[in-house]
């Protein structure tokens, strides 16, 4: 995958750097990131930040895990200052909790759980005021990636056999909870002002991805009707874990 095909370039880290949303409050100690730069960046250059979030049904996962470890220097072998970014999980905390460490860290690329946190992040500009920054996200993202995401959350609680194991603990066991998470919801009620019309968007599923190529043709759906220019691919791999930035 992206590490196995990039050059090994010099990269400067930093590992377990504390994020807070609150500077009155201690950080969580899920509430980390790690970054890493070019060790030569030329002079005035103004290189991308890419900002990975990871999955894992908002209960599990850790940006050091397997699937993720490195990622942030994978995206500086590809021309980019590179961020991976952990999060508070379920069952200690529930929607939108995730959601608010996620706009605390301005997280702008996500997979599964987190392509669902980063949208909802984009979608409501809400999370990013409360978080302390009052700028929309479309004067200062410049796209995003949703990988095999969770856009739906009715659906993954009634079609998916494992749907009550993973939605109740992070979004609690009523469907009025499940609707306002879903990102329907959101651009519903913020409206076309949403700056999630203005983001240059990529969605990506797998071949057989449950459900997931549903709940991105949903939110396809709105982009277009928003004006968005956004992109949408299938790729040609069996299971959504393969999409995933694999070492």
């Amino acid at each position: 995958m992206l590490r196995r095909t990039l050059p090994r370039l010099s990269a400067y880290s930093w590992k377990d750097v504390t994020y807070a949303p609150s500077t009155s409050d201690p950080a969580h100690a899920k509430q980390m990131l790690d970054i890493a730069i070019p060790r030569r960046i030329p002079p005035r250059a103004k290189l991308p930040t890419c900002v990975f979030v990871h999955g894992g049904s908002w209960q599990r996962g850790d940006k050091n895990g397997g699937l993720n470890a490195g990622i942030d220097e994978a995206f500086v072998r590809a021309g980019f200052l590179g961020v991976s970014v952990n999060y508070r999980l379920s069952p200690e905390v529930q929607h939108p909790e995730h959601v608010k460490d996620v706009a605390a860290a301005l997280v702008l690329i996500g997979h599964s759980a987190g392509a669902h946190l980063v949208m909802q992040v984009l979608a409501d500009p809400q999370y990013l005021r409360d978080a302390g920054l009052p700028k929309r996200a479309d004067t200062f993202v410049k796209g995003a990636v949703g990988i095999s995401g969770v856009y739906n959350i009715v659906r993954i609680a009634n079609t998916a056999f494992y749907g009550s194991l993973v939605v109740n603990p992070a979004f609690g066991e009523r469907v009025e909870q499940w609707r306002e998470a879903s990102i329907a919801s959101t651009v519903t009620t913020v409206g076309p002002s949403s700056p999630l019309a203005n983001i240059p968007l990529m969605l990506v599923n797998a071949q057989e991805d449950f459900h997931l190529q549903e709940d991105a043709q949903e939110l396809e759906k709105w982009l277009v009707a928003a004006g968005n220019l956004m992109k949408a691919f299938v790729c040609d791999v069996a299971d959504p874990t393969e999409l995933a930035p694999l070492p």
